[in-house]
């Protein structure tokens, strides 16, 4: 479920729920709720709608590319992309775990993903802006500008770091048009929010 935390808290929520549950309708609901309120991309929206009633290839080609069973295409860890050799659950994932508890966040064990997993990265950025607009509709200024410079320093330090081979990995391995449009828009959003 979804409060309205304002569009950046939805785009994240959107964005990431796609990487958590790219079969489950409510997943790709929220997608197209995300695309039709921001009209930022009216192809991917096309692609969402046609997959909504029956988003089973979304998984199957998802999986494909960044979980299965074997060689990972398209690997969804930040500790792939900054470590040496490919590795996972580095000293870069106990970093992003620690940076999570800036705001008491801390990954569900049976999510069975570790802390630098693309989706728990999102989570973590939607969680960080659901309390900005919190903290702006009680006018608490201090609060939220303090909690917008931490989700820039994640940014810097993280998700900004990789997300772009992340994204062009999708677009190069992908074999369904959702999934090469769904790489190009969270490069989009999270290149303007590396802006701001």
């Amino acid at each position: 479920m979804n409060c309205d935390y304002g569009p950046i808290a939805s785009a994240y929520h959107a964005l990431k729920g796609m990487v958590f549950a790219p079969s489950n309708p409510e997943s790709v609901a929220n997608l197209i709720a995300y695309l039709e309120a921001s009209g930022s991309n009216p192809e991917l929206l096309a692609e969402a709608q046609r997959h909504a009633d029956a988003p089973e290839d979304l998984e199957c080609d998802f999986n494909r590319m960044c979980i299965g069973p074997y060689r990972l295409l398209v690997p969804p860890y930040e500790s792939v992309y900054c470590a040496s050799g490919r590795q996972i659950n580095t000293d870069d994932t106990v970093k992003v775990a620690d940076f999570y508890q800036n705001i008491g966040l801390v990954i569900d064990e049976k999510l069975n993903e570790p802390a630098d997993y693309i989706g728990n990265e999102l989570e973590f950025l939607y969680c960080v802006e659901a309390l900005v607009s919190e903290h702006q509709k009680q006018e608490n200024s201090d609060t939220a500008t303090a909690l917008e410079e931490l989700a820039q320093e994640f940014l810097s330090l993280h998700l900004g770091t990789w997300y772009q081979k992340f994204t062009e990995g999708m677009e190069k391995h992908a074999q369904t048009d959702f999934w090469r449009l769904y790489a190009g828009e969270l490069r989009r959003f999270l290149s303007s929010r590396m802006t701001h």
